[in-house]
């Protein structure tokens, strides 16, 4: 069991000799020699040390000792730094606290006042001396006459100056003005008389100053300021003669000629009836009048709302007979012009006298115009591009629209005649019933403009409640829409695009109930879709409508078929892609339907460009329906059932016409076409699918796939050429798009081949095999452990040895900061806590003191 620490301890102390025996000469030889006093107090500190385990911090080693190396702070004695730092600041830091908020100090500058080794005796005695010292060097220079410093110690001056008789002479080269006084004269330097030598004349002069420096400056600024201020006044003086000769100099600028004599001006006289002339043709000029400010779309609507309440009262009064005086036949009287009348803005108002009110006129003419820019993609074949939703007409137009009346060049009658079968107010209708008894026995033209009258009187901003009535407004409009495309009427007239226009607005200022109106419909399509392909020839059905068709143009025309997902859009392509794959092809009609769908779908894809496969499927069966061949390219996908096209005679004088939603209608079997006009259908059919192709490839034709998609259709195509080229029947049956057909086969052709040259086929790497990289070792000759850095370059190892160095102050600071804060801390909270230790006591001591008095 080892030893405890008192007893290793005492034997310590014995081993050195401080403890123990000190006559025994055996054992004084073998102790260790202690020479001095230091050596002594140097062997016991390093003895507590050792017996102090807590003073000592070791940092133990990552690698342990390396051939001996010592690291720097290894070992430490934290709590010595420690004190060391708290006296430290103790006599620096708490100084500064102390002398904080301290205001003046009084600094002792006496003789050895800071010096503690010297002796109070020797510091009196060496001020002492020295006082004496300077007290006999001062009274024997004040009585000695051989001093020629004597003035420059005691010199009497008077106001500042020197009353020396060296220096009483002015300086003659400053020039000085009339407002300075004697006072203010600078001296100049003593002036030498003849009898003194070269050296004293030429002797640089005495240092100036700062008081004399100022006022030569100002001497100085003050004769600028005179010159300037005269040449002003020469300036001035110059300037008022030239004025006094102006008027001959005029005289001889505007002389015309030399005969003409200088007094040929006009008369007084002739300038007074010039400016009378020119006053009476102001006086028939136009007054300005100020433009009126931009009214909100809220103002406009209540405005229009007004009026048309106003029109409606009055024409209700007319039916009731309730005539004013100052109305005669249902029309307001004009008043008879009166001299106030007769100014230069008076307007008369034709629009007031037949009960039209102001503005409706210039208000319908601009609804009319933005009507003429919706295009009709609906019309004449389907050949305008279907407009995206940012190219459409803004919803704004249809609130402030206003009923709808006749233009300035009709007729006077005419416009009674619409006033008086219409009415200016309408409740909102809130079912397809309700509508139709309101639009009976009114054209189409009247239908628009109870429909804009509806809309400008339950515009959302004059009620809460208007806002619901035109959300179940809008689909009403939408079911009213399909049921005029079932009935046998143009579609291409002004009436029903402003009606299309309308329900574009509503689709944009309500959208999710007029989704859920198309949606709605679009269920109702394929509803009698699914009746259609499931009955098959047997059974005949409804199906295709002219509203079907129209409807999918409806939506093209209203809603972003760009979109990814569309909620309208997205069912409405999967419903025409159905139709393309499954509806069986028995009449011309359902041929023409197919190609218009056809051509739908190239428009709904002008901006997305998606790749769409019963298209392309649907064209490539049209084209094999006119080949009479019996083989089919292999791998080519063909329906149960292919109908080939009985087009046969000769039809050279048959021009190809654009389809129309009409064509849907025929119900010629594709297999009996008797007629010219049932021909003209077919080819025209098969014209619209060939240019639809060639549409689709513009599409496509960045597509990596490009050439498996047209493959198929370039190999029917060629097929029907080749059929065409050997048979003159043929080639006069198929006469009017001959041409069309080697046109799309020639551009696929070039545009497969130029696609085929730009693809390069997939093939393994060519180059030597990349061997797995090895490195040598990075071994150092001089390698040392404390060394830091091996870098060759010089510049940048001393740039990092500076980094380094400046992170190490930077931490060292921040702890140094760290403790100083602390130890302020401390100091402030044992300053408070003496601080109320004395306020306490002073209470005690005063309670103490008044309860004795008690």
């Amino acid at each position: 069991m080892g030893k405890s620490q008192l007893k290793q301890l005492k034997e310590r102390l014995k081993t050195n000799g401080f403890t123990g025996q000190t006559n025994d000469k055996r054992k004084q030889q073998k102790r260790a020699q202690v020479a001095t006093r230091a050596d002594k107090d140097q062997l016991l500190q390093s003895i507590r040390d050792e017996f102090n385990p807590f003073e000592i911090k070791t940092t133990r080693q990552k690698h342990g000792d390396i051939l001996g190396r010592k690291v720097q702070g290894a070992v430490g004695k934290p709590g010595l730094s420690k004190q060391i730092g708290e006296e430290n600041r103790r006599k620096t830091l708490k100084k500064e606290l102390e002398r904080k908020h301290k205001v003046g100090a009084v600094i002792d500058r006496r003789f050895g006042e800071t010096d503690p080794t010297m002796a109070l005796e020797d510091k009196m005695l060496e001020r002492f001396t020295r006082e004496r010292q300077a007290r006999s060097s001062r009274s024997s220079a004040l009585f000695n006459l051989e001093d020629d410093d004597m003035y420059g110690a005691d010199t009497l001056t008077h106001l500042g100056h020197s009353l020396s008789l060296d220096q009483d002479d002015f300086d003659a080269d400053v020039q000085l003005s009339d407002h300075d006084d004697n006072s203010k004269l600078k001296r100049k330097t003593p002036v030498t008389d003849g009898t003194d030598d070269e050296s004293d004349i030429e002797s640089p002069e005495r240092k100036k100053s700062k008081n004399e420096v100022m006022k030569e400056i100002i001497a100085k600024s003050k004769i600028y300021k005179h010159e300037r201020q005269k040449a002003k006044e020469e300036d001035l003086e110059a300037i008022e003669k030239l004025d006094g000769e102006i008027n001959s100099l005029q005289s001889l600028l505007f002389q015309a000629s030399g005969s003409e004599r200088p007094d040929s001006a006009p008369t007084e006289a002739e300038r007074d009836a010039e400016y009378d002339a020119h006053v009476r043709e102001m006086a028939f000029d136009r007054r300005a009048k100020p433009s009126d400010r931009t009214k909100t779309e809220e103002e406009v609507a209540e405005e229009n709302a007004r009026m048309l309440k106003e029109l409606e009262e009055q024409r209700l009064r007319r039916m009731r007979g309730e005539i004013s005086d100052e109305e005669e036949d249902g029309t307001k009287s004009r008043r008879a012009p009166e001299a106030d009348d007769l100014s230069d803005d008076f307007v008369s108002d034709d629009a007031a006298e037949f009960g039209f009110g102001k503005g409706l006129d210039e208000l319908d003419e601009e609804s009319e115009i933005a009507s003429e820019e919706l295009e009709s993609p609906y019309t004449d074949g389907l050949d305008e591009d279907i407009s995206s939703n940012d190219e459409r007409p803004s919803s704004n137009a249809r609130f402030s629209s206003v009923p709808e009346t006749m233009s300035e060049n009709k007729s006077r009658s005419t416009k009674v005649e619409v006033d008086t079968r219409l009415a200016f107010a309408y409740n909102c209708p809130t079912s397809y019933n309700e509508l139709q008894a309101l639009f009976a026995g009114h054209n189409l033209e009247d239908q628009i403009v109870i429909i804009k009258r509806i809309l400008t009187l339950h515009h959302p901003s004059l009620n809460k409640e208007n806002k619901g009535k035109l959300m179940k407004f809008g689909p009403i409009l939408v079911e009213h829409v399909l049921t005029l495309c079932d009935e046998p009427l143009q579609l291409n007239n002004d009436s029903f695009d402003a009606l299309i226009q309308e329900i574009h607005g509503l689709a944009k200022a309500y959208p999710e109930s007029m989704a859920a109106a198309f949606r709605e419909q679009l269920a109702n399509v394929r509803g009698r879709l699914q009746a259609a392909i499931v009955g098959g020839s047997d059974q005949p059905t409804d199906y295709p409508l002219s509203s079907d068709m129209f409807l999918f143009v409806l939506i093209g025309v209203i809603f972003s078929t760009s979109d990814h997902f569309h909620l309208v859009v997205t069912p409405a392509m999967l419903l025409m892609g159905q139709h393309l794959s499954q509806f069986p092809v028995k009449t011309v009609g359902d041929l023409a339907a197919a190609s218009l769908l056809v051509q739908l779908f190239s428009k709904y894809q002008t901006l997305s460009r998606r790749y769409v496969p019963e298209a392309v499927n649907h064209i490539n069966l049209s084209i094999l329906s006119c080949i009479q061949r019996k083989t089919i390219p292999e791998g080519f996908p063909l329906p149960l059932t292919l109908t080939k096209l009985a087009i046969d005679g000769d039809n050279n004088s048959i021009s190809p016409r654009n389809l129309q939603l009409s064509d849907i209608m025929c119900d010629t079997p594709v297999t009996s076409l008797s007629t010219p006009a049932e021909v003209q259908l077919a080819l025209s059919i098969i014209k619209s699918d060939l240019d639809t192709l060639k549409s689709f490839s513009s599409l496509w034709k960045g597509k990596d796939a490009y050439k498996e998609i047209f493959t198929p259709s370039i190999e029917l195509l060629e097929i029907l050429e080749d059929e065409l080229h050997k048979s003159p029947s043929r080639a006069t049956a198929f006469g009017p798009i001959s041409v069309a057909i080697k046109e799309t086969g020639d551009l696929l052709r070039k545009l497969v081949q130029m696609q085929t040259l730009d693809r390069k086929p997939l093939a393994l790497q060519q180059h030597k095999p990349i061997p797995i990289p090895t490195y040598a070792p990075k071994f150092e000759v001089d390698y040392s452990v404390d060394k830091k850095s091996y870098d060759p370059n010089i510049q940048r190892q001393e740039i990092s040895k500076l980094k380094a160095q400046v992170k190490k102050e930077r931490k060292g600071a921040l702890r140094e900061l760290r403790k100083d804060n602390a130890f302020i801390a401390r100091e402030r909270l044992t300053e408070k806590r003496k601080k109320d230790k004395e306020y306490h006591e002073m209470l005690a001591r005063l309670e103490r003191s008044v309860a004795s008095q008690d």
